[in-house]
């Protein structure tokens, strides 16, 4: 693989082309040994008492040199070098996922570890969905993945943050800008049975071979119309399944709440409705996790993504860029070199 800026490739589609760079060789031989028969090269003007100089036979040189790196180059783009070049599969039997995260004000409570400091309910849950979107991916470095993905937060009542995307770089963009305002009313509650109705809408009319919702709470249900168990019911008429992730420590943690004294730290009360989110997850054939730690969070959502995984065994096509543009400028340029230094040091007299 060559590095040299602008004319750097990974790989030349017609390396047959190649072969021409013998002609070239070929060419520049005789050049060098042999003289065009009845004519003459004379230098003109004052180069002529400048040619005992050391630099006269490089000079003298100097258009056959020239024209054969031209031809060299010309060549390398004829082999047409391309850059970008990555292996890629067609999408077959996609799953597509509905993340469901609570955002209601108890997931700011501060009782899971992270990096070695204590972090809020939230922020190890942006950091376990981010590993799991990741995981989707074919390579790590990917802005797309294999499945479409998306996003709904919930609270008070549940909204559409991401649409079901491709493009992860949005879905984690999306992600990166979740925060819980203790102030907004939809941080006071928390409406799982309607994050569950809004992911089965979004997901209902999909043609996936598999289609999945992976809601994650720290509470019970204790707002909304639609009861949990009664949304779970019709996800599976559409052939829908629910991961359901039970997030926060037995102990519970402490939510930080801002008084004209300075921060007050508020115990809270409530707890994980497991029985609920088992319940939720029977309907449908899924499975409940219990996640009291970040460890436990992590691999919550890392055992789902072996559970469902996607298989994209099928045409393989190739994703490049042409790079061959500056080999061929660069010979025209080195070609009109030639027949400028040829005119200027040079004339062929018959």
């Amino acid at each position: 693989m060559n590095r040299l800026g602008p004319f750097s490739f990974d790989t030349l589609m017609n390396p047959w082309a190649l072969l021409l760079l013998l002609g070239v060789l070929a060419v520049l031989i005789a050049e060098v040994l042999a003289r065009t028969p009845g004519t003459l090269n004379i230098s003109t003007g004052e180069t002529l008492a400048r040619m005992r100089r050391p630099t006269a036979d490089i000079k003298r040189r100097l258009p056959v040199l020239l024209r054969t790196l031209s031809l060299a180059f010309l060549v390398l783009a004829l082999a047409r070098p391309i850059t970008g070049y990555q292996v890629r599969k067609d999408r077959g039997n996609i799953i597509d996922i509905m993340l469901c995260v609570d955002v209601s004000g108890s997931m700011r409570s501060q009782d899971f570890v992270s990096g070695g400091q204590r972090r809020d309910r939230l922020f190890v849950t942006k950091e376990a969905v981010r590993d799991f979107i990741n995981s989707r991916k074919e390579h790590s470095s990917d802005r797309y993945g294999l499945d479409r993905l998306g996003l709904i937060l919930y609270g008070k009542y549940a909204w559409t943050a991401c649409p079901l995307t491709l493009d992860y770089g949005l879905l984690e963009h999306e992600l990166k800008r979740t925060e819980i305002n203790p102030e907004d009313e939809r941080s006071q509650r928390t409406a799982i049975g309607s994050a569950i109705g809004l992911a089965v809408s979004r997901l209902r009319k999909s043609e996936a071979k598999s289609k999945v919702i992976i809601l994650l709470t720290d509470g019970l249900n204790n707002f909304g119309e639609l009861a949990p168990p009664t949304a779970a019911r019709l996800a599976k008429d559409y052939g829908i399944k629910i991961y359901t992730i039970g997030a926060g420590s037995p102990e519970g943690g402490v939510v930080p709440t801002s008084t004209i004294f300075g921060p007050f730290f508020q115990q809270t009360t409530e707890g994980v409705d497991e029985d609920a989110l088992k319940k939720i997850a029977e309907i449908t054939s899924g499975k409940y996790y219990r996640a009291t730690d970040t460890h436990s969070l992590q691999e919550a959502y890392g055992e789902i993504n072996q559970l469902e995984t996607t298989e994209v065994e099928l045409n393989d096509y190739y994703e490049h860029k042409e790079g061959f543009m500056p080999f061929a400028v660069a010979g025209a340029l080195i070609m009109l070199a030639s027949a400028f230094s040829r005119r200027y040091w040079f004339e062929t007299v018959p």
